[in-house]
């Protein structure tokens, strides 16, 4: 059987083709490598030349959201916006169904045949159209042809930004280079057209929209005022001058009355206080004064002064006695008398006034109490009319506005500047934008260069590889030593020292053996960064018929199960320990807990040649042994070691997965080859239903050992390792200075995501040089 082994150094040489080596073959094969670049050349010419050419026709459209309206004010800010995203919604406006459809009736595209397809009917079609006759389309097959033909435009169009600008490219592919830029230039003019269109659609609504609420707010206004005059009709509110209800323009009135009779009869009091006191002191025509503001006192006051004067004459040159004198005194007493009756009637008078002053006040003031009283009364009435008044002057401002912004939009957005022009018109363009055959050409002949060149390397691989398969088919003795089982481990260290092998010519007693695995068993447990050792694998030995100690070289299955029997059945011999060390990691797998029905391990490794496959060999005897029902899986690709020893029926390869489990009662252990039927060296990833199908199979089991690819080719979302409850990468110990561990580590705890994943040190104690690195 097979093994895990690797080519020995000096072969892996021979099969490398270096540099030099591959210059050399293109050297001897250059004139095919370049019949291979003329084929491509050929063909693509003659490709090219059946294709049918794309022309391109590009108008240039400007948008500049800066443009002011004639009667925008100067120093109010735009409504528009002026980023990148202005230009964005401009050109999808450019791609959408309002811009195009015109453009398709108005040119007629849908007779077109270039973006209607059935506007050119075959033969067949013809005849049938000739013998049953032509029937008028109907407006569903004119509308699902409208629809067509606007897709294709859709699809023959290209709107780009140029740069950083407002300018936009409106490209548009056809096979006629006219057609091209008649399309181009008519899908520009639609855009105009259809911005132009918003623009009065935009103003007509709000026309209409202010229109509407015109009539609604002059219903509201009409409604408002009636309801202030049926409110002051039923409270008697009537309305006098600067808006005022009557009450309160009486009471006012009667205010100003009051305060104006009151000053009246304090005027009539004074007055009549002055003129009782010059009655109770006594009328003297000289103390007067003005008190009394009367004509005739006034008078009086003159013949008195003139009759004092007289007598005041003549008593200065007559006697007191004389005549003249006592008729001066007497008319001078007359004068005092009358001036003292006049007093006595203005007095009389001044009382009268007073009395009709005090009788106006009361009068006044009752009647201000009664209109203040009447006031009161009216005082809720007052506020809810003035509520009443709030609303309609709020209703008549609304109005008063709308009306006048209706009476704007329908005189000033009349006069509306575009925000978009075409700067730059298409012309029919003079070469097509594809195909472009010069450069076809050129890659083709490159491509046919690389084909060439890998195609004479590929033939000169082969054959060297096809040389040493021929030769190694039968192997020499030196090789099928180097091709020992991988995990195979010795109970005394194998050395290539010749005197170690003339010592250990001599079978050596079994109390050594043990010894050598128990100094083995004494060095202590590692981690290696991150995995734990679970276990070692010490090298698998047996003795040749002379008796000499010497490494396996065929039937490997045989001699595990050999090993793992001896355990099991407490007998001593070379595999003894090699079997307990299988037990060991039996025993790390039951004690990991179980995430459902059965417990899965898959098994690894850096490359070949690290014992795996023996391993999960070993595995599955020793847990059969401890009366588990085992599934052993071979998942390994490129040596498929299982599924050669372990006589896979070939016929059984196109049943279900099921079905292809073959029982073997002598191993006590099921088998399932996943990797039978497939190309062989490489990898092959289960698929979901393959997972699903092999995960029905597996709850049947206890465990199952699946024997996987090597850890480099394993990936985290592999379905395979998707279903592992476990992993366990082997790695010799031969090698072990040679692999980079903490990278081996970081990827086995990558792809078993928080799932137990441990180390399992395999071929211990061996002297063997090292080959292989793992430095990934």
């Amino acid at each position: 059987m097979k093994t895990n082994s690797e080519m020995p150094s000096q072969d892996a040489n021979n099969l490398a083709l270096d540099v030099l080596g591959i210059v050399g073959v293109l050297r001897q094969r250059i004139l095919f490598v370049f019949l291979i670049a003329f084929v491509f050349v050929i063909g693509t010419v003659s490709w090219s030349l059946t294709l049918t050419p794309i022309y391109q026709a590009t108008s240039q459209v400007l948008y500049d959201p800066t443009v002011r309206q004639p009667f925008d004010e100067p120093n109010r800010p735009s409504r528009f916006a002026q980023g990148a995203e202005v230009i964005d919604s401009q050109i999808s406006v450019i791609n959408s169904d309002t811009v195009l459809r015109p453009v398709v009736r108005r040119n007629n595209l849908t007779t077109d045949p270039v973006f209607n397809t059935e506007a050119s009917p075959g033969l067949i079609s013809q005849i049938l159209g000739m013998v049953r006759g032509r029937t008028a389309p109907s407006d569903e097959t004119m509308e699902a042809a409208e629809t067509a033909a606007l897709e294709k435009l859709s699809d023959a169009l290209v709107v780009k930004r140029v740069g950083q600008t407002y300018v936009i490219n409106v490209s548009v592919e056809s096979p006629s280079p006219t057609q091209a830029a008649v399309l181009s230039n008519a899908i520009a003019e639609s855009y105009l057209s259809d911005q132009s269109r918003q623009v009065g659609k935009a103003s007509k609504e709000a026309t209409y929209q202010i229109d509407d609420r015109l009539v609604s707010l002059r219903e509201r206004l009409r409604q408002a005022e009636s309801d202030i005059q049926r409110f002051r009709a039923e409270n008697k509110l009537q309305s006098a001058d600067q808006g005022l209800l009557l009450n309160e323009q009486e009471l006012s009135g009667l205010n100003s009355q009051l305060v104006e009779a009151r000053a009246a009869l304090a005027e009539a009091t004074a007055k009549n206080d002055e003129i009782q006191r010059v009655l109770q002191n006594g009328v003297d025509a000289e103390a007067i004064g003005d008190v009394v503001n009367s004509g005739t006192i006034t008078r009086l006051r003159e013949q008195f002064a003139q009759a004092a004067r007289n007598e005041a004459e003549l008593l200065a040159d007559l006697l007191p006695s004389h005549p003249s004198v006592i008729r001066a005194r007497s008319q001078l007493q007359r004068i005092r008398g009358l001036i003292r009756e006049e007093v006595n009637r203005i007095a009389e008078s001044t009382q009268i006034d007073l009395k009709v002053n005090q009788e106006r006040v009361g009068k006044l003031e009752e009647q201000i109490d009664a209109s203040r009283n009447l006031n009161n009364a009216d005082s809720a009435a007052s506020i809810k009319l003035r509520e009443l008044e709030t609303e309609a002057q709020a209703t008549r401002s609304l109005y008063e506005i709308a009306l006048a912004r209706a009476k704007q939009i329908s005189e000033l957005d009349q006069v509306v500047l575009p925000f978009a022009r075409i700067i730059t018109p298409a012309v029919v363009p003079d070469s097509p934008v594809w195909p472009k055959k010069k450069i076809m050409v050129v890659l083709a002949g490159i491509l046919g260069v690389l084909v060439g060149t890998a195609l004479a390397v590929g033939a000169e691989a082969f054959r060297i590889i096809k040389k040493h398969l021929m030769a190694a088919i039968e192997p020499a003795p030196a090789q099928a030593a180097m091709q020992a089982p991988a995990v195979a481990t010795p109970a005394a260290p194998v050395t290539r020292d010749p005197d170690w092998q003339a010592d250990n010519a001599r079978a050596p007693s079994v109390g050594s053996l043990q010894s050598a695995v128990k100094a083995i068993r004494r060095v202590p447990q590692q981690r290696a960064r991150g995995l734990k050792v679970v276990s070692d694998l010490p090298w698998l030995t047996g003795s040749d018929e002379r008796g000499t100690l010497r490494l396996l070289d065929a039937d490997i299955v045989t001699a595990v199960q050999d090993a793992v029997d001896q355990f099991y059945a407490n007998h001593n011999g070379p595999g003894r320990e090699f079997g307990r060390s299988a037990d060991r990691i039996v025993t790390e797998i039951e004690r990991t807990p179980r995430v459902g029905q059965s417990q899965i391990v898959f098994l690894t490794s850096p490359a070949l040649g690290h014992g795996q496959t023996v391993s999960a060999l070993a595995l599955a005897l020793a847990a059969a042994q401890r009366g588990m029902d085992v599934l052993l899986a071979d998942g390994e690709p490129k040596q498929r070691m299982l599924s050669h020893d372990l006589s896979l029926d070939e016929d059984a390869l196109g049943a279900t997965m099921r079905d292809r489990v073959v029982g073997y009662d002598e191993l006590d252990i099921s088998f399932l080859s996943l990797v039978s039927g497939l190309p062989k060296y490489k990898h092959h990833r289960m698929n979901i239903r393959e997972a699903f199908e092999f995960a029905d199979v597996a709850r049947d089991y206890d465990l199952v050992i699946i024997d996987g690819v090597a850890l480099p080719q394993l990936v985290e979302d592999d379905p395979l390792a998707g279903l592992a409850t476990s992993f366990l990468v082997t790695v010799a110990e031969r090698e072990e200075p040679q692999i980079s561990m903490p990278i081996l580590s970081r990827d086995l705890l990558t792809v078993a995501d928080g799932r137990p994943a441990g180390l399992v040190r395999t071929m211990t104690g061996s002297n063997v040089a090292p080959s292989r690195k793992y430095a990934r």
